[in-house]
């Protein structure tokens, strides 16, 4: 009777923990779906609800009157299905985002759990969940980072759940459905290619390290694989049928493929990469993911020098993590994260944040097995632990001093370098102090010492033995509860600006004042040319060519020749995303074709220029395929 009463205690507990978590999850997704951005239109990237409007108006998958051939459809699909019922409004799309969000944080939080302890699963979904950052980007921007998360956490948890079935053949319906998933994910977005790959490196490895294991995997994930692969081959042999490219550039906005071949995705005319760029760009990305990672779970920001502890020392620990989590061959999880970090290690483009959000959890999950792993062997090998803790801290409270004083002694930015020369010193200290923990370890431990007092680091056992500590986990609570309580009330002031946003301070103010007048000041059928292809397009409805980073005269005239453009805007931004900056492009034109160029609009952060006739006297027509239009 008595174990009766304890195990449905225990069971009460369990449920009572999930109910909790889920109640809060579903807070977050209530927040995101009440405050999102108030606004009549869209202000900011409104280039996949165009593609979703093209789906639905013309039945054609189309940016811009021209195959999208860069983008796959899954999302615009997605968007259209919202669309069919509902509109294509920000109110009804920010929404859409809200529920993948919320159903991205459920899903993750079911496969922590079957992966470590609840409170692992919950402290990971919730300090994530609350963070302002992936709020702002979830309620600033319709891009498919959120639905990729939530598709892609609902496939390893399926993945799972078929691998741990018992004996036989699993219901053919959860490998239909893994199957959809994959499709789905690789359809949102093209870095789901992570996930079939892993999908089936795992098999592979599993057949070589335990055959038995291997084969079973085989017959229960091949279905699922080919249903994935299948999606893929459609969408690329359809993409490369119908591309179109305006303007013979290196990368974008050919294939991702070609994409990771230029030296700098943001500055093509500096051509493709040679072997020696790959290294500088992988540490450099490698740098700022970790610090971006650092600070969506501390909500601060994290200066982006190596030595750091929120750098070097987490990457340390995630690595511990992810190869103690490879043994016997590892699980689907595992060679996921590992093939789609490599993947934006590879990256030639500025790191943006939403690179993480959808692999943040599992990042979360290496780096605390990695603290376990640390842990358990500062019990189990002091000494050892110690010398590498002396010999690694040697290097890094070093290389932290030297960027102190390269901070202190040339500051760039007196503002910015004070934050970072706050956080080398900091992380200097850091590093002094465990670097004389770890010399304590190694000179003076002795088998015949107390196991609780004569280790320096008998805190990383209370650390690994924390689902055994009740004070621990007291703690834990209480720091959990603070973060969701200040997380909490940072939503609901970004929240709050959303309701009532001022769209003069949007990045895109500029394109969208520019546009405006144009609509109503241009004809209909005329050609523009503009860096911000998206708004221009959305907020005049007409054929945009895109103002490429070309620094040639010649080829960007050429090209506005052949294209009939009629019009030109620029914008001034302060830090331009292509280079050259468009109003250096637009220098070169004016040195060496000033006449054909005649100013009829100028805004505070933007010019309006028509463009003469060509020689022939021609213009834009709508009727003819050469401008673009079907």
């Amino acid at each position: 009777m008595g174990l009766t009463k304890s195990s449905e205690r225990t069971r009460n507990w369990i449920f009572a923990i999930d109910g909790a978590v889920l109640a809060l999850i579903l807070l977050i997704g209530a927040i995101q779906f009440t405050y999102y951005p108030h606004t009549a239109d869209f202000v900011s990237d409104p280039g996949y609800p165009d593609m979703a409007r093209s789906l639905l108006d013309r039945g054609s998958y189309q940016f811009d009157y021209l195959p999208e051939t860069t983008l796959p459809p899954g999302f615009p699909l997605i968007l259209a299905l919202a669309g069919r019922f509902w509109g294509l409004s920000p109110a009804v799309l920010f929404r859409v985002i809200a529920v993948f969000t919320t159903l991205g944080l459920i899903a993750a939080y079911f496969l922590l759990r079957r992966l470590e302890r609840r409170a692992v699963a919950a402290a990971v979904c919730l300090i994530l969940g609350f963070s302002p950052s992936l709020f702002r980007f979830s309620t600033g921007i319709v891009f498919p980072e959120m639905p990729f998360f939530s598709v892609s956490m609902l496939g390893l948890l399926l993945a799972l759940k078929i691998d741990r079935a018992g004996p036989g053949r699993p219901a053919i319906g959860w490998m239909l459905l893994l199957g959809a998933d994959l499709a789905l994910a690789v359809l949102i977005r093209s870095v789901g290619i992570a996930l079939l790959i892993g999908l089936g490196t795992w098999c592979v490895t599993s057949l070589l390290v335990v055959p038995e294991i291997g084969r079973r995997r085989l017959r229960r994930f091949l279905l699922p694989l080919a249903l994935g692969a299948a999606a893929q081959a459609g969408w690329s042999a359809w993409a490369q049928r119908h591309q179109v490219l305006e303007w013979q550039l290196p990368g974008y906005p050919q294939s991702y493929l070609s994409q990771l071949k230029v030296k700098n995705g943001q500055y093509p005319e500096l051509g493709m990469a040679r072997l020696g760029d790959i290294p500088i760009r992988v540490e450099r990305n490698l740098v700022a993911q970790t610090a971006g990672f650092g600070g969506l779970l501390t909500r601060r920001h994290i200066s982006p020098f190596w030595p750091s502890p929120a750098i070097a020392g987490v990457l340390i620990l995630v690595a511990l993590g992810l190869a103690s989590s490879f043994r016997n061959g590892g699980q689907l999880h595992d060679w996921y994260f590992l093939l789609y970090g490599a993947i934006f290690l590879l990256w030639p483009w500025d790191y943006r944040d939403r690179f993480l959000y959808p692999v943040a959890p599992l990042a979360c999950l290496y780096l605390w097995r990695g603290a376990k792993v640390v842990g358990y062997n500062s019990i189990r090998r002091p000494k050892a632990i110690g010398l590498s803790v002396f010999l690694l801290g040697c290097v890094l409270s070093v290389s932290s001093a030297a960027f102190a004083f390269r901070i202190w002694a040339f500051p760039v930015d007196i503002d910015h370098a004070r934050g970072d020369h706050l956080q080398t010193v900091a992380g200097t200290v850091f590093w002094v102090i465990l670097t004389v923990l770890g010399l304590g370890a190694f000179l003076f431990h002795s088998p015949r010492n107390s196991l609780d007092h004569a280790r320096p680091f008998v805190w990383l056992r209370r650390i690994h033995g924390f689902e055994r500590s009740v004070p621990l986990r007291v703690l834990a609570i209480l720091i959990l509860t603070v973060f969701v309580g200040s997380g909490i009330a940072r939503l609901l002031v970004i929240g709050r600006d959303n309701l009532s946003p001022d769209i003069t301070k949007q990045p895109s103010y500029a394109e969208i004042e520019a546009a405006e007048w144009i609509r109503m000041n241009e004809p209909s059928n005329r050609v523009i040319m503009a860096r911000d292809q998206d708004i221009v397009f959305h907020y005049t409805g007409r054929r945009v060519v895109w103002f490429p980073p070309i620094s040639d005269p010649k080829v960007l005239m050429d090209g506005i020749r052949r294209y009939r453009v009629g019009v030109l805007v620029v914008a001034h931004h302060s830090e331009s995303y292509w280079l050259p900056p468009e109003e250096a492009c637009l220098q070169s034109l004016l040195q060496t074709y000033g006449s054909a160029f005649h100013a009829v609009n100028r805004g505070r952060d933007y010019q309006v220029f028509e463009v003469a006739a060509a020689p022939d006297g021609t213009q834009a027509d709508p009727g003819k395929r050469g401008n673009g239009f079907e």
